[in-house]
């Protein structure tokens, strides 16, 4: 599952412009697939309303590539703000989706980027005397088995500690896999719980995730967890804080998160251009909420305070009443 991922592309400086029928075919492709998969029936047909309006009236004639994709992604979002959903100009990726799909998983330059990115994670900080460990996560969260052992060496370190800070509050998101790698090391085996529930709009494809009942290493079921977010924090690493939260497992200590919270995938298009759409709606066990458009709220606002320091100053005073 990917989340965001519109955040790591590289773009092309070369601006052609895209032919008429060309620009139908883009807006056809894109409203038919939103018709298709997206969680919510009414705001699809809006979508494909309002798009198909605009191609009528020549609102997408005459335009760059770049412009195209910006001006599309400004109709769906006067729309319905859904911070995920977008098109935009990416030769590589449009290339990768065409792509046989035994090849479409060789990406060097995603492998360059998770490697220069150390999979996700910056920093583990361990405070012996104060028994506390901080895990600096920026992401994003990668599914390759080298992001998940990068994790389990992180976790590790922070098993003995009885705090554990996860600062996702520069998380762009990624994969949900990894935040549910992360909460499962805080359970004891045997005590798995239903984390998130994703839905579509064939219902019949609703996915329900839980804490994973192995993870390697060792746990820290007896942490007391504090997880740190901000605007920076969102989609997949919103879900983490999110499940947290409702789990009772963690404090959220920061800023409201940045909302977006239906998870989605890449879509083909013409001329390089593609769309992430989102396919599924991501909300709170045995519920229908969740974060999208509302953001997490945390439970200790920091304000213009450093959430770091903000947690720092709870442990402090936790340790004082023990």
């Amino acid at each position: 599952m990917l989340y965001l991922a519109l955040l790591f592309f590289s773009f092309s400086a070369n601006a052609q412009t895209v032919e008429e029928s060309e620009a139908r075919a883009v807006v056809q492709t894109l409203t038919d697939r939103l018709v298709e998969v997206y969680p919510f029936p009414d705001i699809s047909a809006k979508y494909k309303q309002t798009l198909l309006e605009n191609e009528k009236i020549g609102r997408y004639k005459g335009l760059a590539e770049d412009s195209l994709a910006k001006k599309l992604t400004e109709d769906l979002r006067s729309v319905h703000k859904d911070v995920h959903l977008r098109v935009m100009k990416n030769e590589e990726t449009y290339k990768r989706l065409l792509a046989p799909p035994a090849q479409q998983g060789d990406d060097s330059t995603e492998l360059k980027r998770m490697k220069v990115q150390n999979y996700g994670f910056k920093s583990v900080q361990i405070d012996g005397e104060r028994s506390t460990a901080y895990l600096d996560i920026p992401g994003p969260f990668w599914g390759t088995q080298e992001s998940f052992e990068m994790a389990t060496a992180a976790m590790n370190m922070a098993a003995h500690s009885k705090y554990v800070i996860l600062d996702i509050r520069h998380n762009p998101g990624g994969t949900g896999h990894m935040g549910r790698f992360i909460a499962s090391y805080f359970y004891k085996p045997g005590n798995e719980k239903f984390y998130l529930n994703g839905f579509h709009k064939d219902r019949k494809l609703d996915e329900q995730e839980w804490t994973y009942s192995f993870v390697p290493g060792r746990r820290n079921p007896d942490a007391k967890v504090y997880i740190l977010v901000g605007p920076g924090t969102a989609s997949a690493s919103e879900g983490l804080a999110y499940a947290m939260q409702k789990l009772g497992r963690a404090t959220i200590v920061g800023d409201t998160t940045a909302g977006a919270g239906i998870a989605g995938s890449f879509v083909p298009l013409k001329r390089n251009l593609i769309a992430f759409v989102p396919v599924k709606m991501v909300v709170g066990p045995r519920s229908e909420e969740g974060w999208e458009g509302t953001g997490v709220i945390p439970d200790v606002i920091s304000g213009e305070e450093d959430a770091l320091e903000v947690t720092r100053k709870l442990i402090e005073k936790d340790r004082k009443g023990e």
